[in-house]
């Protein structure tokens, strides 16, 4: 029986066997070149060996670089801690899906991608991506398989870096490493989503954070070592023993037993005639300069992987400095989510939709939107303003930016304040109103009751069909603006630098406000 071809093409131009995509291409051996169980690397790091390291790394030897960025995430509570502030800050980002069009197909297609990115194993799939983060790359094995009639991926595999290379050519393209071929292996198509960092222009290994990270491990390992040696000396104090002159050598061993003997048993006698002194260790200085070494080298770290210090030290500079450092790290962060996202759609989105819906001439993307506080409520009000003065905006744009899905035909909705429940009969009330109403003295109702229209609704009335034309020069440039603008923050930008004109607007509601209030009096 002749293989089940998918319609797709795969990146040499040739149909994918969608068998393939069912088999796992890297699998872990016990032995051999793809072993999950490792040597330590940063064990007694030193300058020469670290740069040996780094050298090997550059020539394509990963190994070993990787094996230790693994190890001081491990090793290093600083690193770790940032990393792992970094790394969350993009992993709790809820994501969203906008579709390819408005069009019922396309809608469709956007809610099987949300249906993908809403299974559990998806999120766990992100948190191994942003591995790369640190080493540089990260790569997730796709195991396909089907479900209900659709190709999904049935699984989500991590691998461990050292498992991969980069081909000898030009650097960039991830290989899988074999032991009989030294070239490496290529990947199958859409068989992997491989995550690159690009935190960097240039060879994506040189782009991960633990590049960087190394030196200040290392000469950290360095600086505690010596501080540890330091504190054994000078942080205990010394016992000093005195021995009378002419003391024979037997008293000598005696009196330094006992100096010795008294730091564990804080206690100890000696033959009268010698005493023992306790000298208070006064070396504070010391101390401070490892402890300064110590903390400079974690704020390098910090500013390395978050791009500021003050979110894990409480160091000078107040609140305006943590808040504008709270800005860089934004930018960061919507970095980060822009280069991940793109990897999802790439990877994932655009084979899982072509599998089962064909290709498309554009599909639908996942977005990483990193929320802003101000950013959904000025939104809504810039929607709201710009519906209000006229503008059309479709419902499906604005749900796709706050990140709502369309809702089913028999779903319940919600309902803006007073719609919800049918209206009630207003005899009732409307009585009761007339009877509150009535003054005692002259017997007159309320006003509303015998009002009826006059000259001034009639005016505004008419005013009403004209309204669009006069206030055309003060609502087109906002509707330009929206309709040229390729984000919300685009938007924002473009409107600092619109000037409506009102004054057609302001000179028509001054004439009318005239009108009726010259009406008003004749009717007084």
């Amino acid at each position: 029986m002749a293989e089940h071809v998918s319609p797709i093409l795969g990146p040499d131009g040739r149909p994918v066997r969608r068998k393939l995509l069912m088999e796992p291409q890297a699998e872990p051996e016990l032995t051999g070149i793809r072993s999950v169980w490792t040597e330590p690397v940063a064990t007694g790091l030193t300058p020469d060996r670290l740069a040996s390291i780094l050298r090997r790394a550059d020539e394509g030897d990963l190994h070993d670089f990787l094996i230790l960025a693994e190890e001081i995430e491990e090793r290093e509570p600083q690193y770790a801690t940032v990393l792992g502030n970094r790394r969350r800050a993009l992993t709790l980002i809820e994501p969203t899906v906008v579709a390819a069009s408005d069009d019922k197909p396309d809608q469709e297609i956007a809610d099987a991608v949300r249906e993908l990115i809403a299974r559990p194993d998806f999120a766990f799939a992100l948190e191994d991506l942003t591995d790369a983060l640190g080493k540089g790359f990260s790569a997730v094995e796709i195991v396909w398989g089907t479900e209900k009639g659709r190709w999904v991926p049935a699984e989500y595999r991590w691998r461990e870096p050292w498992f991969f290379q980069f081909d000898r050519r030009t650097g960039k393209t991830v290989m899988l490493r074999d032991q009989g071929n030294p070239e490496g292996v290529a990947l199958n198509p859409y068989g992997f989503m491989v995550h690159l960092a690009r935190l960097k222009t240039g060879k994506p290994w040189r782009a991960g954070l633990a590049r960087i990270a190394v030196w200040s491990f290392m000469l950290k390992g360095f600086t505690a070592k010596d501080w540890m040696a330091f504190l054994e000396v000078y942080g205990i104090p010394w016992r000093l023993g005195k021995y009378r002159s002419g003391a024979t050598a037997e008293e000598k061993h005696t009196l330094m037993r006992a100096v010795r003997g008294i730091a564990g048993d804080a206690a100890a006698i000696v033959p009268e005639g010698m005493e023992i002194e306790i000298l208070e260790a006064s070396a504070s200085r010391g101390s401070d300069a490892f402890e300064k070494k110590c903390r400079y080298l974690d704020e390098q770290v910090s500013k390395i992987v978050l791009g500021q210090t003050t979110t894990t030290d409480a160091i000078s500079g107040g609140h305006a400095v943590s808040k504008e450092h709270q800005e860089v790290r934004r930018d960061i962060q919507k970095a980060d989510a822009r280069n991940l996202a793109a990897t999802i759609n790439a990877q994932l989105v655009e084979p899982f939709v072509a599998f089962n819906f064909g290709p498309r001439p554009v599909y639908p993307r996942v977005a990483l939107p990193v929320p802003d506080p101000e950013d959904l409520k000025a939104l809504m009000d810039a929607t709201k303003t710009f519906v209000s003065l006229g503008g059309k905006v479709g419902m499906s744009v604005v749900r796709d930016k706050i990140g709502f899905e369309d809702p089913d035909e028999d779903e319940e909705l919600l309902e803006p304040p007073g719609r919800s429940a049918p209206a009630e009969d207003p005899q009732p009330v409307e009585a009761r109103a007339r009877h509150g109403a009535g003054c005692p003295v002259h017997g007159r109702t309320l006003a509303r009751e015998e009002a009826e229209p006059d000259e001034i609704d009639d005016l505004a009335e008419d005013e009403l069909d004209a309204w669009e034309e006069i206030a055309a020069p003060l609502v087109e440039p906002i509707m330009r603006a929206v309709e040229e603008a390729t984000s919300f923050e685009d938007l924002e930008e473009r409107l600092k630098s619109v000037h409506p004109d009102g004054e057609r607007l302001a000179r028509r509601l001054a004439v009318l406000t005239t009108i009726s209030r010259g009406l008003g009096d004749v009717s007084d």
